[in-house]
Parts: C-alpha cells; structure tokens; sequence
C-alpha cells in the first residue's frame, strides 16, 4: 500500500472508528489510529480509560493546556511495531521519541507534517526507506536521531547544514550511501554527530573534522581528517560529483570508461591547480620585494624595522623556528611574510603583547607574541598548539598559524573588529554611549557558552579553556562572541589565581606545607563563566576584593532586589524581560557553586540560556526551568528531569 493511499485509509478509519474522541483534543483521532495500527501487543491499553488524551492519563502524550494539541509523544520500549504515518496529523507536535521498539515499515511520513518539530528520535526500529523527506522545513529542529535502522540513499547534508539550530545528528548504524559533500561549508550549532557504520564514501567536509574519528568509523569508502586514511585523486573527483550520482544504481558505463572519465577529469583539475599556485606565487613575490620594512605603531610613535632587525615586535628568522599553518590561513606562509607586514600594537595582557597587521592579499590578522617561559617542553607545546588549531566551530577564535622558536611564540588568530566582550560591556559608560540592548547580551551569553560546551565536550582534544574572562571572549561582525586564547594559561606560567575575578575555588588549595598547587578543569571554566555572564547582567566589571567582589556582591542580594540592585540601569527599559533576565541569573548562580560537582556542564548551561533565548524572542509556550541539569539528550526521562527539553515543547 503507498504512503498517500494509506493516508487517505487511515485518515478515513479513524475517522469512522472513533468520532467522539475528538471531542477531549483534536489529536484524539489520530492517537487512537495509531494505537490501532501500531499497538498488537496492548502496551497503549490505558489510553482507552479516557477519552481526552490531554487529561494526563495517556501514557507518554503531553498537550499543550491551552490549545489541547499533543506537543510531545514519548513512546519508548513498548514493543510497538506497525505504521506511524497516523502521527503525520499532530500538527503541533515537537518531540517525538519512539525509540526501542519494534517499527520494521518504510518511514514515510514528511516531516513537513510536523513544522515546529524540535526532536526527533526514532533510534533501535528497523524503520527503512530513504531520508525522511521535508528537512529543509524544519528551522526549528535541534535533535535528529534516525539511528540503528535500515535506512537507506543518502543523506541531505546539504539542507541539514542549513538548519540553524540543529545540535544532534545521529545517523550511525544504518545502510546510506553516497557522500558526505565537499560542498556543505558549516554547520552552525551541531555539537553532536555520528555517521559510523553505514556505506558512505569520499572525502569528509572540513565543517564536520571537530567530530572523533569514531563518528566516521565502519564507513570503508570515507578517507581524510580525523580518519588516519588519506584521500587520493580519486576520491576528490568522487567528491565533485552529486550525492544522487554515486548511490547504487544500473551500470551503465563500463569499468574502463569510468576510470578514463575519472583521470581526465584528475589531469585536469591537476593542471589548474598548478597554474593558479604559479600565479599567486609570482603576484605575492612581486608584492614582497616591493614592501617597505614592518612598521610597529605604538600610540604616537612609529618604529620601523628591518626583516633581520626583527619585525612583529622585533621578532627574528633563522633560529630554528618552525612556522606551522592551518586551514583557511591566507596571505602568507612564511614568517617572513608576517615580519614584512604593516602591524599595528592592540594591546598587552597576562599572556603576551597583541597585534594587528595586514598580510601580503590584504587581511587581517591578530598575532600575539610570547616570550614568557614555557612551563612544557617545546614539543609538548607544539603537539597541543596543532590540537588546538585543528578547532572550527562558529564561537570560536580559529587560531591560525604559529610560529615557535627559542626564544618566543608567535600566534596568528583571525581578526574580528569589533573587539572584546569587556570593552563591549564596560568601555565609555556614561552619558553618550549607546546601550547594549537585552537582545545583543543574551546573545552573546549564548554565544560564548556554545563555544565552551564545543571545547569541552565535542572537540577531538576534550579541551579546557583554562582563563575565561570578558577580556578572552571576542565579538564578531554579527554580535556573536568568539572564545579566544584557548588553552595558553596552561602552556604558560601565568599569576596566582586569586578570589577576587574569575577564578574558581579548588583552584587554590593549600597542603600541609603551605604551597600553593592549581588544576585547571573544566568546571573551572564554568565557574568563569558564571562570572562572565554576571557582567553582561550587571554591566559591572568582576575585579574587587573579597566581599566587594562581584560575585560576593550578586550573592549577598535577596532575589527579590534583583531587578533593582542587580541589573545593569541601561536594561531598566526591558521590563517585559525581567522574567527572562532572572532566568539569566540563576543559570550564572548554578554556574558559580562552590563545589564543582554542583556545577552544570556547559552543554546544559548552553542549553539552558537557549531556552530562556527562545522563549523571550515568544518561540516556545512553555515556561522553562533552570532548575535541572540533566544532559541526556533522549525524551524518555519525566519533565522533571530534563530542562532542555521541557522547553523543546
């Protein structure tokens, strides 16, 4: 039978079979059709006891209490097998979970059907047939989980890569074919994929290389990073072709012809590959020998250098220093490229002096120079500089190059103008500055707690940031913050943390001989966080003694003085956010426990304020708790129990 035909019969059947039902819900009707056809061995039995399925009794059914529409359907491990097209009717739903079952028909159903959907899990069925179709209709979808089936064809990464606010991608354990696509650019929030075990082949796209080598595993035909396998020729003319082209289908060319279509098209793109490397190579070295000396602009002075005199800051070559580039570094790849550089002083922090200079094609990049003593062996250094790197994500400062010698460290990172969170927040207050509005701080909360959640939990190196403050958070052209300086408090020997900033508790501890020793971890940089996301809600800078410390501060005030003493004045005209803002605040607060364990991973906190982020902007019509930090992504837990998705509903 078609899926249209079995539609039409369904919607016909229950229509028949159970016209008052309609009367508790408009879903009643398609419940009860997919009972019937899904439910032989009676494990939905309850749901006959009542004729409103919106009364609390039907098992794993919750309703929105104002529409009476079903929102989420939780039906895991009931040994239900069948159709589910029936379900194709709750319009309003947002969570669908029918995981651990026994489902072995062809999925059909277009999730058009459902366009606020937000989870989707359907993971251990023997559901088969190609990709659900509809993809590119749901903006609102985060979790996609189509694991351990028979799914088969391939996989629309293209119009996945497109969905703003997808998180999970599970695909692992089914039989898609066809490539992963050299075309699909960026994933913007995925901080959680799997695509091992199925028949996938060609190259895998920079955008998904954050992922572990285990995500891609059991796939025989995929090659490149982060697999050890290295890609041919072949593969990348694999790569240039559509999906569609390289799925199973009727021969129709022989082996021969195949294989001569495939070296000619290699020879060729052989050939403009090396004819646009000799061009650039005689435009840049053109452009080199007609540059003037670096030239060094420190406030009103202008220093010029030589290349041997020493160039970013008097830096030289020759010493042994090996300059290492990484992905989408442009404008230079040698040293003496940067040294050649117009560069113009930024600043000077704990870490090193910053700089801004224009490489030879006309970028921007910032190079910060180190010259304090590393507290690790020069390889060590490097080995963790190349894991850090290797990070692409959209939240985070890509770190570009380096150059490390005896003597210094020179870093390269991507310029982004519009400076740090800190200057941001707390730069030329008072009369005739413009206010940061509640909608560009909530923002950037989100923003840097989508980074820290990326370093620590989905990055290949499980890394820890190791110095979160405002100064560390960089904001982009679209008002988006940027983790930068990621790791480097670890590598170098930095001050003593102290109680009065960012710093998290454990971090001093005093054993019986009165040193002092310091772990970083990663719910360090939660505790930092915490702090970070205080300023943005107060508008005050976290440095101060003791109990005048900002969080000692936020601490001491009753929450119901919060909207008056806490606040920043210049969110004083948001009055309809104060709900939201509050939320805000006991998101920082649990952040800020004085045990670690009390501390929520940042891929819950980054879930939390995504919800409140939502809810301000009117998307979900459920309140939302911070009260839960559970970070299990499967639906099947009580509502008390998962706060991200509570506020999927």
């Amino acid at each position: 039978m078609s899926a249209a035909r079995f539609l039409l019969f369904a919607a016909l059947a229950s229509s028949l079979l159970f016209p008052a039902a309609a009367s508790g819900s408009p879903d009643s009707a398609a419940l009860l059709a997919f009972k019937s056809w899904a439910d032989a061995s009676g494990s939905l039995a309850g749901w006959a006891n009542s004729s409103d399925p919106c009364g609390g009794s039907w098992l794993g059914v919750t309703c929105n209490a104002r529409t009476r529409r079903v929102t989420k359907l939780v039906l895991e491990n009931l040994n239900l097998s069948g159709y589910v097209e029936p379900l194709a009717r709750l319009a309003e739903l947002r969570v669908l979970s029918l995981k651990r079952n026994r489902f072995a028909a062809s999925f059909s159903v277009d999730l058009s059907s459902w366009p606020n959907l937000k989870q989707l899990h359907l993971s251990y069925n023997g559901f088969s047939g190609d990709f659900p179709a509809g993809v590119p209709n749901l903006r609102r979808l985060r979790r996609l989980d189509l694991s351990h089936n028979n799914f088969t064809g391939v996989i629309p990464l293209a119009e996945l890569a497109r969905l703003p606010r997808l998180l999970t991608l599970r695909l692992e354990a089914n039989s898609f074919t066809g490539t992963l696509g050299a075309a699909v650019d960026s994933f913007p929030s995925l901080s959680d994929a799997n695509f091992s075990d199925n028949e996938l082949a060609g190259r895998i796209p920079t955008s998904l290389w954050r992922f572990p080598a285990t995500a891609f595993s059991g796939n025989k035909g995929l090659c490149g990073k982060p697999l050890p396998s290295v890609c041919s020729n072949h593969t990348a003319a694999i790569d240039t072709v559509q999906p569609e082209a390289i799925a199973p289908k009727p021969k129709r060319l022989n082996h021969r012809t195949v294989l001569s279509i495939v070296a000619v098209d290699a020879v060729a793109v052989s050939a403009a590959l090396a004819t646009v490397t000799w061009c650039c190579y005689r435009k840049r070295s053109r452009r080199v020998r007609s540059e003037s000396p670096c030239e060094v602009k420190t406030g009103a002075q202008k220093q010029t250098y030589g290349i041997h005199g020493g160039g970013v800051g008097g830096v030289g070559g020759g010493d042994g220093g090996e300059l290492v580039v990484f992905d989408g570094c442009r404008g230079f790849d040698r040293v003496d490229d940067l040294l050649r550089s117009s560069a113009e002083l930024l600043g000077k922090g704990g870490v090193g002096t910053t700089y801004k200079v224009v490489v030879a094609d006309g970028g921007t990049v910032v190079v910060k120079r180190v010259r304090e003593v590393l507290r690790r062996r020069r390889k060590d250094v490097d080995a963790r500089l190349r894991e850090i790197g290797g990070l692409r994500h959209p939240n985070v400062v890509s770190l570009r190059a380096f150059y490390h010698s005896q003597d210094e460290l020179l870093l390269v990172y991507d310029y982004l103008p519009r400076g740090s969170m800190h200057s941001l927040l707390h730069e030329n207050r008072g009369p005739g500055r413009t206010p940061l509005d509640w909608t560009a701080r909530i923002k950037l909360a989100a923003g840097a707690a989508s980074g820290l959640a990326y370093l620590h939990e989905y990055s290949n190196a499980k890394l820890v940031h190791g110095h979160v403050t405002s100064s560390n958070i960089i904001v982009d052209d679209s008002g988006s913050a940027c983790i930068s300086n990621i790791g480097l408090h670890q590598l170098l020997p930095s001050p003593l943390p102290s109680d009065n900033t960012y710093t998290a508790p454990e971090l001093i501890l005093h054993n019986n001989h009165g040193s002092t020793q310091r772990k970083y971890t990663q719910k360090c940089d939660v505790y930092s966080f915490g702090v970070v996301v205080l300023e943005i809600l107060t508008g005050k800078m976290a440095t101060g003694e003791g109990e005048t410390s900002l969080v000692k501060w936020v601490q001491r005030v009753p929450q119901e003085e919060w909207k008056r003493e806490v606040f920043d004045f210049e969110l004083m005209g948001y009055k309809e956010m104060e709900e939201d803002m509050t939320a805000l605040l006991q998101v920082a607060l649990l952040c800020l426990a004085t045990l670690p364990r009390d501390r929520p991973k940042m891929s819950v906190v980054h879930n939390m304020i995504e919800d409140i982020r939502n809810k301000g902007a009117g998307e979900d019509p459920t309140n939302c708790s911070v009260n839960n930090l559970s970070s299990d992504s499967s639906p099947s837990r009580s509502e008390s129990t998962s706060t991200a998705l509570a506020a999927d509903l």
